[in-house]
């Protein structure tokens, strides 16, 4: 079977009237096809989209009616690779154009495939689209993608993250395929060398109105800002100075002060119980399982923050690039599935992780520019749907940090939403810039030339909005509502406290089905769990095998099967009925990981995946079936 090089050309998908598309996945498809289309331009097309707009989606929905061939689409990390491919995969039934129905049947899907180490001559060759990380195009890699091809293999590159650009292999790549039209996307408008990112920008979509469109969450600020705060410094225990005090008498600059602050015992726990009392706040009549994210100094700092969540009661989790992948994929499976509530990360998390879940962001470190401090806020941007929401404060993101951090300038600039031509402006003013930070984050001792911080007085709560929404309108009536009914109960239960009050009108307002109480749920777990393994192992297979009037013994399924999944694909052990239950246990895995952990719940969220994994695998087979007749 040979690739229709047309594809993109000669499809005819649902886009522009398609409302299952957000707003700004429509419009910066438009712009670009003017750019490329009716403008005839041959410049780079930029797109600026905040986080939690949809960048994946544009990349699957902008070939179609430009490219004349192949597209490369390029990611600068793993995370986002990941992300990318498993959203843009044709053999996951909820991929993006068959899930926002951009088409409404897996043959209508063009042919993607991953560049690894696994992918050979004819698999590349029969793609219409390729998705690779940007080391994979080194000429220091062995296997290099440009050793591969030829420069007119592509009509198409789209690069996610552009502000990542400017470096080396990018422009090795681009300028071996330069004949290739070019679509940037990112959600910071300038690169990190604080240089304008080369092309035009056909659209600058801004969070502001993102918000208002209830695209991402809306936004609210929490400063810590302690009664007093001393530091003794350079290990002299016999004074004590303000910070004040520090800044007035020039001896300690702003970095030093911010560096205490973050790696101070007494204000990380202060961070630690505002974001708790957050998380709780968020929790209190809603069913969603509402998570914290951390940004912690170092692998160290971050490992002493779990232990003090874990203290609270809490079931916290450290991620890192210096962890192995198979970790860090059980931990991702671990906190899509609601394993966790507390996630703290070194480096890692810092773009191109979404998980509508993480609704408070808890600063534990200094930023000195506004590129990673806007992208750790982006973490908590991404919207939770209507119908999964139990009140308006479900998609108002938290964002909690100490005063003395010297976030306050950032906050400010991220608030303003300043033009392109303004952050360019402001940032190249900046001092040096953050360039290789998080890489020194991972495993520097930051611990050294610190001062010991101690606080004392009251604690005070300081707090504002990013901008006013709809949403926050209707959080701050259903506040209000709430308070005056704890009022009215006050005066005829004076014994009992405001929280106990708010927990008791709140589950009123919205009362929960309850389970049915179980003898023993343990034997119903099992029970279910029995039934689920025979449905995998017995009935779906024969199911599947009965109706593509198959034998049983043969190897029909196999051709069928990605080629990612290759040790299910190749291995001549497995018959039919084995290729069906393997590749369903394996994406089972990969999406709830190890059966043995499963709670009731898990059973239950499995069964509603399976049933749309199973539908799209009958797909699969049908389409493999018809090529070979």
């Amino acid at each position: 079977m040979s690739v229709d090089l047309n594809y993109f050309i000669n499809s005819k998908p649902n886009i522009v009237d398609n409302e299952e598309l957000r707003e700004p996945q429509i419009l910066a498809y438009i712009d670009i096809f003017k750019h490329f289309n009716e403008d005839h331009s041959t410049r780079d097309a930029v797109a600026i989209l905040p986080t939690g707009a949809g960048k994946t989606g544009v990349m699957g929905l902008v070939p179609f009616g430009i490219s004349k061939g192949r597209v490369l689409v390029i990611t600068p990390q793993l995370v986002i690779k990941d992300h990318v491919v498993e959203s843009l995969d044709p053999s996951e039934p909820d991929n993006f154009w068959l899930k926002r129905k951009v088409f409404n049947t897996f043959t209508d899907l063009p042919v993607v495939n991953e560049f690894d180490n696994d992918i050979n001559q004819e698999e590349l060759e029969n793609s219409n689209v390729i998705i690779l990380n940007i080391h994979k195009l080194s000429a220091r890699f062995r296997n290099s993608l440009l050793t591969k091809v030829s420069s007119d293999f592509f009509d198409m590159i789209i690069i996610d993250e552009a502000h990542h650009s400017p470096a080396e292999t990018w422009q090795n790549a681009l300028n071996y395929f330069k004949n290739a039209k070019v679509v940037k996307l990112t959600g910071t408008p300038f690169r990190t060398d604080r240089k304008p990112i080369e092309g035009k920008v056909v659209i600058e979509y801004r969070l502001g109105r993102a918000m208002q469109k209830k695209i991402v969450k809306s936004l609210e600020n929490f400063r810590l800002i302690p009664d007093k705060l001393y530091l003794t410094i350079d290990d002299d225990e016999s004074e004590k100075y303000s910070v004040e005090e520090l800044r007035q008498r020039g001896l300690k600059d702003e970095q030093f002060i911010a560096r205490s602050v973050a790696l101070s015992e007494e204000c990380n726990w202060q961070i630690i119980d505002q974001s708790i009392i957050a998380l709780n706040q968020k929790k209190i009549g809603s069913s969603i399982p509402h998570k914290i994210i951390g940004v912690a100094c170092s692998i160290k700092h971050a490992e002493k923050l779990q232990e003090m969540y874990d203290s609270k009661g809490l079931r916290a989790v450290v991620i890192h690039s210096d962890l192995d992948k198979k970790t860090r994929e059980k931990i991702f499976t671990d906190i899509e599935n609601n394993r966790y509530d507390a996630i703290i990360h070194v480096a890692m998390l810092g773009e191109g992780y979404d998980h509508k879940y993480l609704s408070v962001a808890a600063i534990f470190r200094p930023f000195k520019s506004l590129a990673p401090y806007s992208q750790f806020i982006g973490r908590i941007l991404r919207y939770i749907e209507a119908e999964e929401v139990s009140k308006p404060g479900d998609n108002i993101g938290v964002v909690i940090a100490h005063r003395d951090l010297g976030l306050e300038p950032l906050w400010l600039e991220y608030q303003k939403e300043l033009k392109i031509s303004q952050v360019i402006e402001e940032v190249i003013k900046q001092e040096k810039a953050e360039r290789d930070l998080n890489k020194k984050l991972a495993n520097k001792e930051y611990d050294k030339n610190i001062a010991s911080v101690e606080v004392d007085g009251l604690l005070e709560v300081e707090a504002d909005y990013y901008i006013t929404t709809e949403l926050i309108e209707e959080n701050k009536k259903y506040e209000l509502e709430i308070a005056e009914k704890i009022k009215s109960f006050k005066a005829i239960m004076p014994e009992s406290s405001e929280e106990d009050l708010r927990n008791f009108i709140v589950s009123q307002e919205k009362p929960k089905a309850e389970s049915p109480l179980l003898k023993s749920p343990k034997k119903f777990r099992m029970l279910v769990r029995q039934k689920f393994n025979t449905k995998i192992h017995e009935d779906l297979p024969a199911q599947l095998i009965t109706d593509f009037n198959v034998n049983k013994l043969g190897r029909e399924f196999a051709k069928a099967i990605p080629a990612k999944f290759s040790f299910i694909k190749n291995n001549e052990a497995l018959d039919n009925a084995g290729i069906v239950t393997l590749y369903l246990n394996t994406k089972l895995k990969q999406e709830f990981g190890e059966r043995d952990i499963w709670v009731l719940s898990d059973f239950y969220k499995a069964e509603t995946f399976l049933e749309d994994l199973v539908n799209h695998l009958y797909e699969m087979i049908k389409s493999a079936l018809e090529r070979d007749e």
